[in-house]
């Protein structure tokens, strides 16, 4: 009974819920911005170093790993949010153990599924790019089994990308600064890696061996915070009191991960799956400038990427305690502040890009620039949704997103190849894929502001 009392299921929310959501956004997004401003420097010194196609191939390697390892894995902390934050309102130590436990049984599922799933996934692409003009047509590229050999020791970062369940707990009790100082691990190992590679003469194998190195900590570290986390609430028995186990009393568990993994795969697929696609379309080397301007749009947008899981927690005690009707307004203010800031980031990128980025990254990068500003655009739009989505899975209706996401995700697909091949005979044609995502980003703000609207009507109601 002592060692019941002695758990700590305590939240400190200080302030009202639009300062706490304030205050944990510019926390994450400060360590977001400065492992964006670490990663572009890692960028430069990598572009500096190695030809354009080696760059592109080490880009599309990342971008093929974590596409896998999110796009195949379950997002458990959804469910340690949508369910936990019951557990701990009642005080339940016990039930929120077995719903730890769960999630890190699905975190291991998936990420063994994932692997699977990406080795299958190299051998298609061994036999499918050689066959593929803007793939032969790349002078310098080495042979395509290499890339496989190569995709195939990267992709072990699949089995170690079990971070879910230590998300959900940090964001569970409102505890942003771990996850602030994790998200640093990664950039700051990778960037002393590139130096090192850079300084030695390395080549494309040793600036590969330092993206894999800097992966490998930061997904690390991510366990490892969450257990001292535990430890500090004498939680630690209590969750690892039996074996993860794929068994949970959470009524209606099942089908919420299956949906909030459909949900999470789809804007995964937004994020990873435009590497992917421009390199059988335009080629190696256009997936190296393609990646300089995304850095530039990531660098410019973080609070956009990141506005949505601060907030879900949020609305999920909102909901909990019947403050359901508050929530649209906070919807309105924050999509506005978001895309305000995405137009005016924008314009920034028109104004300076055409003068920086070549100058820096040199003149093979100047496909960078137009895409810069589009990505940027798309990412305001993105911004728009950021409160949207969370409101779904806060209310148990992650359908809603599915629809909203995949119907976005689908025009984007479209979009790329329909643009890419028209705009292809006006000259502008790599600019396509800076369209899509403009155009499959706008349809999904659309139908995802229906349907919340529909959702908190129905939920106040």
């Amino acid at each position: 009974m002592n060692e019941e009392l002695n758990h700590d299921l305590g939240i400190a929310e200080k302030g009202t819920v639009g300062r706490r959501v304030a205050a944990n956004t510019g926390l994450m997004v400060g360590a977001k911005a400065l492992a964006a401003m670490i990663g572009l420097i890692t960028l430069v010194i990598t572009t500096q170093t190695l030809p354009i196609a080696a760059v592109g191939i080490i880009m599309f390697l990342h971008a093929y790993m974590l596409f896998f390892a999110e796009v195949a894995t379950f997002q458990s902390w959804q469910a340690v949010i949508r369910f936990g934050t019951h557990d701990v309102e009642a005080g339940n130590t016990n039930a929120l153990g077995r719903l730890l436990r769960f999630c890190i049984a699905l975190d291991f599922v998936g990420a063994m599924v994932a692997f699977v799933l990406a080795i299958g996934g190299l051998y298609f692409l061994d036999v499918i790019l050689p066959l593929l003009p803007s793939f032969q047509q790349q002078d310098g590229l080495f042979d395509t089994h290499r890339l496989t050999e190569y995709g195939i020791l990267y992709c072990l970062l699949v089995l170690v990308h079990q971070g879910g369940a230590s998300t959900g707990l940090f964001r569970l009790f409102d505890k942003f600064k771990p996850l602030a100082v994790q998200v640093l691990v990664m950039p700051i190992v990778r960037l002393g890696g590139v130096i090192l590679a850079a300084l030695y003469g390395a080549s494309l194998e040793g600036f590969l061996f330092a993206w894999f190195v800097g992966s490998l900590l930061g997904y690390l570290s991510l366990p490892l915070l969450a257990i001292l986390e535990l430890k500090s609430r004498n939680l630690l028995k209590t969750v690892f009191s039996a074996w993860p186990r794929l068994k949970t009393r959470h009524e209606g568990m099942w089908p919420f991960v299956w949906k909030a993994n459909i949900d999470a795969s789809l804007a995964t697929g937004t994020t990873h799956l435009p590497l992917l696609l421009v390199m059988p379309i335009f080629g190696p080397a256009f997936v190296g400038a393609y990646k300089v301007a995304e850095e530039i749009a990531r660098l410019l947008s973080e609070a956009v990427l990141l506005l949505d899981r601060v907030i879900y927690p949020e609305y999920a005690r909102m909901m909990a305690r019947g403050q359901s009707a508050h929530i649209w307004r906070i919807v309105i203010k924050a999509g506005a502040v978001m895309l305000g800031g995405g137009l005016a980031l924008s314009a920034i990128v028109a104004l300076i890009g055409p003068y920086l980025i070549p100058a820096v990254f040199g003149l093979d990068y100047i496909d960078a620039v137009p895409l810069s500003i589009l990505l940027v655009l798309a990412a305001a739009l993105m911004g728009v949704a950021a409160p949207l989505y969370p409101v779904f899975f806060a209310a148990g209706n992650p359908g809603r997103a599915i629809f909203a996401r995949l119907a976005g995700l689908v025009l984007y697909v479209v979009l790329v190849f329909a643009l890419s091949a028209w705009l292809g005979t006006t000259g502008i044609g790599k600019t396509g894929p800076g369209w899509a995502a403009i155009g499959g980003n706008l349809l999904a703000v659309i139908l995802a502001a229906w349907l919340a609207k529909r959702t908190l009507k129905a939920k106040h109601d």
